[in-house]
């Protein structure tokens, strides 16, 4: 569990997945959001959605650490 802790639930539950299936079908994944979202979508918006994402999770990994190490501290103490 503290490894998980570590390494962020958001990350690696939906950064690392997400990341791999965009690097990998960049075109496919940007040509059905454009089908979906019934507007265009380009590759470049995909990966500035991605890291806005990215900077979500890590936001939401941190905090979760933090409030983590609060606790132990008080438990030590």
């Amino acid at each position: 569990m503290a490894l998980l802790r570590a390494i962020g639930f958001c990350f690696l539950l939906l950064v690392a997945p997400l990341g791999a299936f965009l690097a990998s079908y960049p075109q496919l994944v940007a040509d059905a959001l454009s089908q979906w979202l019934g507007t265009a979508v380009s590759r470049g918006q995909l990966g500035l959605a991605f890291m806005l994402l990215t900077a979500l999770c890590l936001r939401i990994d941190l905090g979760v650490r933090r409030r983590y190490q609060q606790r132990q501290a008080l438990v030590s103490s």
